[in-house]
């Protein structure tokens, strides 16, 4: 694993559907497990400076709760307005009972 790659939870801590907040390098993050997936995003709505941690899954995407927009976990896609710039995800690797991620890299 590369020196950028951070652990930053248990993979036991995330449930199936569910998301927790972290900070990995001084960015925070949110890390979700969708069907077996984890999926690691920035924990900031590209719409309005808003915590996407205050929102909810919505199978693999997460909804803001501020205005309903909704992004794509895998790529951070918008795919409802007002929102109309993708959010940032990060490469995520789960290793040794816990999930690690990258805070400097994008997702692939």
């Amino acid at each position: 694993m590369d020196n950028n790659f951070m652990a930053v939870a248990e993979v036991e801590a995330i449930a199936p559907g569910r998301f927790i907040k972290v900070e990995a390098g001084g960015v925070r993050c949110l890390i979700a497990q969708v069907e077996g997936r984890f999926y690691a995003v920035e924990d900031n709505c590209s719409h309005e400076d808003y915590p996407l941690s205050y929102g909810c899954l919505d199978g693999d995407r997460i909804k803001c709760s501020l205005h309903g927009s909704r992004f794509r976990l895998s790529d951070g896609a918008p795919l409802d307005a007002p929102a109309d710039t993708p959010i940032r995800t990060f490469r995520v690797r789960v290793a040794e009972g816990q999930v690690w991620i990258d805070p400097t890299q994008a997702a692939d």
